[in-house]
Order: C-alpha cells, then structure tokens, then sequence
C-alpha cells in the first residue's frame, strides 16, 4: 500500500517497519474490523508523516474467505480517521490488477498515476566524460526545483505529490550552463533507499547518463539496494532505465481519496495598495471544505 515505507523499512512485520509506528511527530492508526465469524477479521494501518497533506494507506491484511463489501468499511474507517488528523487526502499504491482494486473504487479512491519501480542492486557505470552535474540540493536551488516542479508534474498529481517528503535532503543537476535538468527526491532507511527522480525530456544530456551519474553520487548507500520509481507522465526515464538494463517491477496505480475541495471565493474586499493592472476580484486559494 506504501510503496516508500515498504521499500525502505521492508515489510510491515519487520522490526525497522515496526518502528516507524514509535514516531511521535506522526499519525498512525491501525484499524480490525471483525465479522459474525472469528475467521473473518480484516486489519489495515493508515499514517500520516509531520507536515505532509496527504495520509498514507500502510497496509491492508485479509483471509481468503473475507467479504470484499468488509474491506470497503474498513477503507471508509482508514479515511475517517485521515479526516481527524485534517489531512487533504488519502493515497494508496496498488498493483493494477490487484483484486482490491473494485473496493478501493467503491471508496472514492481515484487513479491519478501509474507507476514503476527498477531496483538497483548497483550503481550503473556512466558516461565518464559526462558532466557530472549532481549535487545535494540548498535553498539556493529551492526556486529552480519549483519552477522544473510545477512545468513537469500534472497539475492532479501537485495536489497530493510534494516537490519533496523532507525525509532528507535530495539531489540537484545541473548541466554545464547551470540550468538545472533534474533532481530526485530520496527517502532511505534500513531496507534501501527510495528516488523519485524528476528529468527534464528535452535535456541535451543523455538521460541514461544521468540516471547512471545519480545512482553514482547518492551518499550513504552502505549496500544497500536503490528502489527508483518512474511515474507514467515521466515515460523517457522508465526507457532510459529499461536500456541501462533494470528490470521494471509490476504496474502499479498510485490512487487518491480526496477528503477536501479547493473553491475559489470572491474577495470581501480589495488590496488597492498592492494591486497591479487588472485585478482579479478572487483569492488565489479558496477555502477548504470536508467531503464527508
């Protein structure tokens, strides 16, 4: 259901999994909902990390013989609680032919992206007389990172998917002009480290090189397996990566429940002293209000 906490922390039982529950900046809730049978008990975890929007679907555990109709309770129950804490939204990663997927629908749960994920047992050898461009990004590359941010990723996906989690700093690159081409978002943790790398298609530079030079420059690694996700509006980096020769993992969709609607209002009343032009007699974000 999270593709980065279980990439990175391994699989929900797991020590380094368990632990991420013990973080006391975070919101996380584990619901059991139990039928007439004692063999038919569903269980599912939801989480919210400091300062992110969006909840986080953890993970869903069912028997066989459980009815789908429970599942889809359970989901209201995991969203419910999301609504608690004020988040935006809920978001959840599910393979697209996972048999969850008509309850997930039946929830309000949309599809706004596909995705891959190629796991790098290695650095790739690059290019070396590419320029090696890749940096740990600074607030001096905050407004560059924004400006390839809102030009590369749609519009729908902005409103759950951040420039960054802030998990840790990310990398910057830059080509030889000093215009930046691309940076990644990292997360790590004891089972790997998750990249979300974001490249822009009309670069000069060999996309492949720069992939190459990333997983070369990513610090800290210790060993540990690299987990790149390529989301579908970025299909020139699940190419580039196909012919460097990572395997692609199985399609997944990256699914959304909006618990909130962004409304634009009509001013109340003016700002002549900062008014440009030809105003426009509305906010530019509108209030908030809950979809329960």
């Amino acid at each position: 259901m999270d593709n980065v906490l279980a990439l990175t922390c391994g699989s929900p039982f797991s020590w380094s999994h368990l632990m991420t529950s013990f973080r006391l900046t975070d919101h996380v809730f584990t619901g059991v909902l139990e039928s007439d049978q004692d063999s038919d008990k569903i269980v599912g975890q939801i989480h919210q990390s400091q300062g992110m929007p969006s909840a986080q679907v953890n993970y869903l555990l069912q028997t066989e013989k459980s009815d789908p109709q429970n599942l889809v309770i359970l989901l209201e129950g995991l969203i419910k609680q999301a609504g608690h804490w004020g988040a935006k939204q809920v978001a959840a990663d599910l393979a697209i032919d996972s048999n969850w997927f008509p309850q997930f629908r039946q929830a309000g749960f949309s599809v706004i992206a596909k995705q891959r994920v190629f796991r790098c047992e290695s650095p790739a050898k690059g290019q070396t007389n590419l320029h090696r461009g890749w940096q740990v990004w600074s607030s001096e590359d905050i407004a560059a990172v924004r400006s390839l941010y809102h030009t590369m990723v749609p519009p729908l996906v902005q409103t759950v998917e951040p420039i960054s989690r802030r998990e840790m700093l990310g990398m910057v690159h830059y080509d030889e002009k000093g215009e930046l081409q691309a940076y990644a978002d990292l997360v790590y943790g004891p089972a790997g480290a998750w990249v979300l790398p974001l490249i822009h298609p009309q670069t000069k530079e060999s996309i492949s090189g720069i992939l190459a030079h990333l997983l070369h420059e990513l610090p800290g690694l210790n060993g540990r397996p690299v987990f790149m996700t390529v989301r579908s509006y970025q299909p020139w980096v699940e190419h580039a990566l196909e012919e460097m020769g990572f395997d692609p993992g199985p399609e997944q969709v990256y699914l959304v429940r909006y618990l909130a609607l962004r409304q634009r209002v009509k001013a109340q009343f003016s700002f002549k002293p900062i008014e440009n032009g030809n105003p426009e007699p509305t906010f530019p974000i509108g209030s908030m209000h809950n979809c329960d």
